[in-house]
């Protein structure tokens, strides 16, 4: 390789490069690191490869264009999340859900993975682990195994997850034929199947070692078929539904385990490691004043799954979770106005986003003529041919967007539907609105900046020729084993940006490249892509902080990192495993 193509690889690298050093070396947010390594892309496509100014400008805008098609479902997701926080639905929630399943590794199967699952399907963004967590420590689990439990076993849905997002997300930033793309979504799904296979059995494993992968084994099964068959059968069909169907479908099916003998009797797992000494679920509890295991923190106040508001206290029938049992729990009469206290909400109240989600994108993605007349009104923005001065051709393309029949529109109708239904009900004070635009804004705003500017980065790399001859260097080394490096690109992707999204914004495009540059497969590499990108959420530093905030172990983030990063490192060989064998 001569001097010149040394240096061109290495100033293509430079963005990259300096991304990752100020995420992991300086500790900064992807919001502020996005920008600098779009500042740095743009000055290299002007000076390296003689790109002209209104070139970087239109590649710009371009990228924007695209992620603002991302950031409207982000917004609209975490909404649905403030409304359901704001009207107190996960305590009920928690309490139907502990009265429903009487087998403990059932209770924690249907929080830890099918419920985080299904929540991962309809919001994400971190909202599957800050809920699911203090769920698990509120029936009993240890704090630092229901951070665990919780990123383990929502992971698995995090590309069809959150109406599609980190899925459209790939599709935004490549270029697939309609076969291509049709083959990728089915190895997709094949891949997210294998994983979410793995993360029932993995926590079956931590309930009880091999008496407890043997005794929900059967529940295993059949939830991971009902899940990735759906999954499997939805990527031909539709995008947007996928997660969210396949969530669903999950949360039917543990329901009916339930009744069924063997999740009915005790279970034979005398002292399981994942709950809480005394816990009313083990069959063999610690004496009183005896210290928890080494390593585990102890239990007895984690942090509620909502702030409390000055007018409500939890009734005395029912404690909070990780309110000290022992004493009565005072009683204060709610001032004129405010809203019903939680108990008072049925789980069907508290499941009202959900189902509300549910029957809007029913209503219209499958009803035909509906969706054809909804889907007429779209915005499209036309954008020209690029070249470089080196002679690099990023062809002419069109952004569209359908208003009516987007995620992010089908969301934000859920959420306004779910806040007249439970104003009306009591559910929520007057004027509930205000804190729940504003912990919507507060939580989007870091997303937001980071989406913009990480496909504005993506953008200007692709068309100034930057990701060509990074993807045809790397194409050239590692030829031979790259099937087996595709996922954990992915996985990387996900660890320093904090999501399967941000993974597939930043590395889809160099993915594809280098696979056509090494003569791979698209489909495949870009399937290990997407899905490594999945597995990388159980080792995002942002999800686990979610997960030890919420459940009470602040500071703990690398306890937690110690037990997951050996789970995702052997999931991910698997996951290019198959490829690489088949290849």
């Amino acid at each position: 390789m001569d001097n010149a193509s040394i240096w061109l690889w290495a100033a293509s690298l430079a963005p990259l490069a300096l991304l990752l050093f100020l995420m992991i070396g300086r500790g900064w947010g992807a919001a502020e690191a996005g920008s600098v390594g779009w500042l740095v892309a743009s000055l290299i496509a002007l000076t390296v490869f003689h790109l002209r100014m209104e070139a970087v400008g239109l590649e710009t805008v371009k990228g924007v264009v695209e992620a603002v098609t991302i950031v409207y479902i982000i917004v609209s997701a975490i909404l649905i999340y403030e409304v359901a926080k704001e009207a107190d639905a996960f305590v009920p929630f928690q309490r139907g859900m502990t009265r429903l399943f009487a087998h403990p590794l059932l209770q924690v199967m249907a929080i830890g993975w099918v419920f985080a699952s299904f929540l991962q399907g309809i919001t994400g963004f971190g909202v599957p682990i800050a809920v699911c967590a203090p769920l698990l420590v509120g029936i009993g689990v240890r704090p630092l195994h229901a951070v665990v439990i919780a990123l383990v076993g929502h992971a698995w849905n995090n590309t069809f997850g959150t109406l599609s997002a980190a899925w459209i997300g790939m599709k935004q930033v490549t270029d697939l034929s309609p076969g291509e793309y049709a083959t990728t979504a089915v190895q997709t799904s094949l891949l997210l199947w294998m994983v979410n296979l793995a993360g029932g059995l993995t926590i079956c494993w931590l309930y009880g070692r091999l008496r407890g992968v043997w005794e929900g084994l059967p529940a295993v099964l059949v939830i991971s078929l009902a899940h990735g068959g759906v999954t499997l059968a939805l990527s031909q069909w539709d995008d947007t539904l996928n997660g969210f169907a396949a969530g669903l479908v999950g949360l039917l099916v543990v329901a009916a385990l339930a009744r069924l003998p063997r999740y009915r009797r005790p279970s034979r797992v005398t002292d399981s490691p994942v709950f809480a000494p005394g816990t009313p679920t083990t069959t063999a509890p610690t004496p009183a004043g005896e210290p928890a295991p080494a390593g585990e923190p102890a239990p007895d106040r984690p942090a509620p799954a909502r702030e409390p508001t000055p007018d409500r206290t939890a009734p005395a029938s029912a404690p909070a979770p990780g309110t000290p049992s022992g004493g009565p729990t005072p009683v204060a009469v709610p001032p004129a106005g405010a809203p019903v206290p939680a108990a008072a909400m049925s789980l069907n109240s508290a499941f009202l986003p959900y189902s509300t989600l549910l029957v809007v994108t029913g209503v219209v993605l499958l009803i035909g003529p509906l969706k054809s007349v909804l889907g007429r009104p779209t915005v499209d923005v036309d954008f020209p041919a690029v070249t470089t001065g080196l002679g690099f051709t990023t062809p002419a393309s069109t952004s569209t967007l359908a208003l009516l029949t987007h995620a992010g529109t089908l969301l934000l109708v859920t959420a306004v539907i779910s806040y007249v239904l439970y104003r009306r009900a009591g559910h929520l004070r007057r004027r509930a609105y205000r804190s729940i635009l504003s912990g919507t804004v507060e939580k989007a705003i870091g997303p937001t900046i980071a989406v913009v500017t990480l496909v504005a980065m993506a953008s200007v790399m692709q068309g100034s020729g930057q990701a060509d001859v990074l993807a045809a260097k790397v194409a050239a080394w590692t030829s031979g084993i790259y099937l087996l490096l595709g996922p954990y690109v992915g996985v990387f992707g996900t660890f320093i940006t904090g999501s399967n999204l941000s993974s597939n914004l930043l590395f889809g495009a160099f993915q594809q490249t280098t696979a056509q540059a090494a003569g791979l497969s698209t489909a495949q590499v870009l399937s290990a892509q997407t899905t490594g990108g999945a597995l990388g959420t159980m080792i995002s530093p942002s999800k686990i902080l979610l997960g030890t905030t919420t459940a009470g172990i602040s500071g703990q983030e690398g306890q937690v990192l110690r037990r997951t990063l050996p789970l995702t490192l052997v999931m991910t060989a698997l996951v290019g495993l198959p490829f690489f064998l088949l290849g």
